[in-house]
């Protein structure tokens, strides 16, 4: 992502974090993994909250853990940001440390509090005053490489690729791509109707580690979401229990087991709330591909994006997205179901059910 020995000392890295993430972290704790070349290999953003729930916080720090092992880093900067008191001592920092030292040879934690930081439990003024260090102005050595990730861990953003500032160069590279990839459909339709389910599902799993597409696959996953088949089947893949069914769904065999499917967004008996570890990485992809398609391409991912907030009960968010979908291209169906499931004030069926 960037070199981290242009980062000098822990200031300037904890002022590049919010560049490199995407956002300005509030509650939060921010993993930064330096690996052996020196090079910031990976960030990684957790709620400050779920670290301090002992049920969560073991899970989420072994989850952590495999990410530092799979980017190869040695040392991992734990960064807090809290208004509460931690000068002593940081319960999020402490609940990380023994599952990341495992990990890693090396675990600094720092703290970020009203704009200045210092380390929790360092008594040194030389290293640490009382009111801490303020913050440095980002360095000039950071790039633009980013990870994002919504900025609180249960509020959704009617705009989710406000984070990512895309230039007309990359929309066009992503439109080139978009359009080679489908002029290929016609050649075998169900094959390439499987590779774009499989691209999308590719993608997905790169984005919960941090990596997204390239400009490139960017505009041929795009494409893929253009049809109605491949879009549906990246829709069910969100559903729990029932991701199995993508693959058949894009090759339009799964009609009776996919009306068992919507029971699961709708149906009080059976609704079940959205599973986090697979709606995030969805919305950030869903987010990375907006910024980047052309205007009139964009509408098959605002949609994916206004499912997720309306299951998430954040009718706001998806009222929005639904008229930008509609301005992408007016009409579309899928948005306008959506639309109207609103207006019938029909919630998701887990909270019915509550």
């Amino acid at each position: 992502m960037t070199d981290a020995r242009a980062l000098h000392g822990p200031g300037e890295l904890i002022a590049a974090l919010p560049m490199l993430i995407g956002h300005t972290p509030a509650d939060s704790v921010v993993v930064a993994g330096i690996d052996r070349r020196d090079a910031l290999a990976t960030v990684l953003r957790v709620d400050r909250r779920d670290l301090l729930d002992p049920g969560a916080a073991g899970m989420l720090g072994r989850a952590l853990a495999a990410q530092l092992v799979r980017a190869s880093c040695r040392i991992a900067v734990v960064v807090t940001y809290t208004d509460e008191d931690v000068r002593l001592a940081c319960p999020a920092i402490d609940a990380l440390r023994p599952a990341l030292a495992d990990a890693v040879e090396e675990v600094e934690g720092w703290a970020v509090r009203a704009g200045r930081y210092f380390a929790p439990g360092c008594a040194r003024e030389s290293c640490c005053p009382a009111g801490g260090r303020p913050i440095p102005s980002v360095p000039a050595s950071v790039g633009g490489s980013s990870v994002v990730r919504a900025a609180r861990h249960d509020a959704l953003s009617d705009e989710p690729d406000a984070a990512y500032l895309v230039d007309e160069p990359t929309r066009r590279r992503v439109a080139r791509a978009s359009q080679r990839w489908i002029a290929h459909r016609d050649e075998d339709a169900r094959a390439w109707r499987r590779g774009s389910l499989d691209r999308w599902r590719s993608a997905v799993e790169g984005v919960a580690r941090g990596e997204f597409p390239t400009d490139p696959e960017s505009g041929r996953i795009v494409a893929g979401l253009q049809d109605r088949r491949v879009r549906d089947a990246v829709l069910v893949s969100l559903i729990p229990g029932f991701a199995h069914l993508a693959s058949r769904v894009v090759v339009g065999d799964a009609d009776r087991e996919v009306r068992e499917a919507m029971k699961v967004l709708l149906a009080p008996d059976a609704g079940r709330p959205p599973d986090r570890g697979t709606v995030e990485p969805a919305w950030d992809l869903g987010a990375w591909l907006i910024a980047r398609a052309r205007v009139d391409a964009r509408a098959p991912m605002l949609t994916l994006c206004a499912l997720i907030a309306w299951w998430e009960g954040d009718e706001a968010s998806c009222r929005s997205l639904v008229r930008r979908a509609h301005a992408s291209k007016p009409g579309y169906r899928l948005a306008s179901l959506l639309e109207c499931t609103m207006l019938a004030g029909i919630n998701p069926g887990w909270r019915r059910a509550a």
